[in-house]
């Protein structure tokens, strides 16, 4: 029994020793969390487009609070800089037949420095969705590189960041039509590979991080003049990362329009 007793707090002591975080677990985690960051999100329905109907808009992607401590440490963060990051995002319907339509697009952010900061990042994504009335359910791919650069180990460096991202998510909507307007919310869930590589300019030290990740989403669209396209998203890698995020895009004529919207 007194064996028993003393083997209780050293299982207890080794059990927080194994969930105790190392300064390198702590700086790969800001890797992880900074390279999520850069994913490229549905904000959008499946089925949202018809056939040859394109869609050009501009995304906002938040930036939650960081907490740059590793060791006793502290790092400069993506939050320390700016609260949000524009992004520039296209796509475009494609015809599958019956009841099926495709979608493939691209997101862009040029590498326009400010406050010392920038990022070249650019993500693709396909996609398949299958909708009858105003039910639609959907399968998308996508895939983003990134090049950032910011001051991270010291106010004066431009360390960089290279991310590599790939993913897959499944999601489903409802559409209401209300008046001159249509409202679908949707939900998604997926996983996500999050490579990255950083690397300190001053001395050329390197650290890489790699992660799959559980991704969940939410989010509602608005179409307004069957022109006007409002999206509103919220992101979630459980353990990882919450953030939203807003898409208000122009949704030109140039097919009829799909299941979802009619």
């Amino acid at each position: 029994m007194k064996a028993r007793a003393a083997l209780v707090p050293l299982l207890g002591a080794l059990a927080g020793a194994a969930r105790a975080q190392t300064m390198l677990d702590q700086e790969q985690r800001l890797i992880e969390i900074h390279s999520l960051l850069v994913a490229v999100p549905a904000l959008e329905a499946p089925a949202a487009l018809a056939p040859l109907q394109g869609r050009i808009g501009l995304e906002v992607i938040t930036i939650p609070i960081i907490d740059g401590t590793t060791g006793g440490k502290t790092q400069i963060t993506a939050s320390d800089q700016a609260r949000a990051f524009p992004r520039l995002r296209a796509s475009l319907g494609l015809p599958l037949g019956g009841a099926w339509s495709a979608v493939a697009g691209l997101g862009w952010v040029p590498p326009i420095e400010y406050h010392r900061v920038s990022s070249d990042m650019l993500g693709l994504e396909a996609g398949a969705a299958w909708s009858r009335g105003p039910l639609a359910a959907g399968l998308r791919l996508h895939g983003e590189w990134a090049d950032s650069k910011s001051p991270v180990t010291d106010p004066s460096s431009r360390d960089r960041l290279v991310t590599h991202l790939g993913g897959v998510d499944l999601s489903a909507a409802w559409r209401w039509a209300l008046g001159g307007v249509a409202l679908t919310p949707y939900a998604s869930v997926g996983a996500v590979r999050v490579e990255g590589t950083f690397t300190v300019t001053s001395d050329g030290h390197q650290l890489r991080s790699a992660d799959t990740d559980l991704a969940l989403s939410a989010g509602v669209r608005l179409l307004a003049f069957q022109r006007l396209e409002v999206v509103a998203e919220l992101e979630a890698f459980p353990g990882v990362l919450v953030h939203p995020g807003l898409s208000i895009a122009w949704v030109p004529g140039g097919g009829t329009r799909g299941a979802a919207d009619e």
